[in-house]
């Protein structure tokens, strides 16, 4: 669970006390490069890849490498192979 304050409707300038709580869903095979940031409010699907620094700042779909700030597809990854070792249970 994340969270920030509440700087729209909050009593004081630029923000007030009130802590405004936020989600993130990660889901299996993920794999979050160093010194990724991520937002609140965020769905990562099954097996992306996350690059080195990236800001994920919006959904970040299945079974793909995303990198930059703010977080871009980059590529898809071999969905088909992907699966094939996912079946088989081959993880580190």
């Amino acid at each position: 669970m994340l969270g920030c304050h509440d700087y729209d409707g909050g009593e004081a300038i630029p923000y007030d006390t009130t802590y405004v709580k936020k989600y993130v869903e990660i889901g299996d095979s993920d794999w979050l490069g160093n010194a990724a940031t991520i937002s609140g409010n965020i769905k990562i699907g099954e097996g992306p890849i996350i690059t080195i620094g990236s800001v994920v700042v919006k959904d970040v779909p299945p079974y793909t490498i995303v990198g930059g700030n703010s977080a871009k597809v980059i590529k898809y990854r071999d969905i088909e192979y992907f699966k094939k070792l996912k079946e088989e249970k081959n993880f580190h």
